[in-house]
């Protein structure tokens, strides 16, 4: 186990073992491995095109790579059987980088779906987890709101209500500040780090920007378009502190040279 790995508390949820990813014959990933820990906000970054949406979809099954081995809580998405994917996909929540919701129907439907999907509740119940879903990212008296009604910060709300839906104890987001204005980026910062800290959910999250990054990593790693790999790993602040590779410390300058 590598040292900074040692540092963080907690039991390995997810466990990626040297896995290659390719589109046609382009290699976006070559040879990854990582671990996340139970509890931790783990922050995947770098510049664009270098594999960061097609890591998550690998790590949430939606994309099947071409060798090596991804575990969430000792299953392994690639070879399990359907049932055993299916248990296991209900242990985690993801929000796509547009939020995905359904437009014809409201918040309250949206975040109704995978209730009525994946369990047998009754709908009176459902409206009542579907209601304290919706407070609990400060969306409250919007349940019969439609997305078109909403600022890009609310639907990114609204998406993290549904992912939360099931309770899961893994959480994916996608580029969850992308397109918003620095203060509505900093809301969704605090939202997720206050779910992590009283929900204990640990967090997955793609991100290029820097200020969010700063603001919820406990721990990154840091993908290379050239390389398909990890050119480095550990808590941010350190790294952006310390770090030789002109790859990486070009990637932490670059906003702060903009007065981010």
């Amino acid at each position: 186990m590598k040292e900074n790995e040692m540092s963080v508390s907690g039991k390995p949820v997810i466990d990626i073992e040297g896995i290659s990813a390719y589109y046609r014959d382009h290699r976006v990933l070559e040879n990854i491995s990582l671990r996340v820990f139970q509890g931790e906000i783990f922050v995947v970054v770098g510049e664009s095109g270098c594999g960061k949406s097609t890591l998550l979809k690998c790590m949430t099954g939606l994309y099947r790579p071409d060798r090596g081995r991804v575990l969430i809580q000792d299953t392994d998405l690639i070879t399990a059987g359907e049932e055993a994917l299916r248990r296991v996909k209900r242990r985690f929540g993801v929000l796509f980088q547009s939020a995905a919701l359904i437009g014809s129907m409201t918040l309250s439907e949206n975040v109704a779906l995978p209730l009525a999907e994946h369990t047998d509740l009754d709908p009176d119940f459902i409206e009542e987890i579907v209601r304290m879903k919706l407070r609990l990212v400060n969306l409250s008296g919007y349940e019969d709101a439609y997305p078109s009604e909403l600022s890009g910060g609310m639907k990114k709300r609204a998406g993290i209500a549904r992912a939360m839906a099931l309770d899961p104890h893994i959480l994916f987001l996608d580029e969850l500040s992308a397109g918003l204005d620095p203060v509505t980026s900093a809301g969704l910062d605090e939202l997720v780090k206050g779910i992590n800290a009283g929900m204990g959910t640990t967090m997955v999250i793609v991100s290029h920007e820097l200020s969010s990054i700063m603001a919820i990593a406990d721990r990154i790693i840091m993908l290379d378009k050239q390389s398909r790999g990890i050119i480095a790993e550990g808590d941010p602040r350190e790294i952006r502190e310390n770090a030789s590779d002109p790859r990486v410390r070009r990637f932490f300058n670059r906003t702060l040279a903009k007065g981010s």
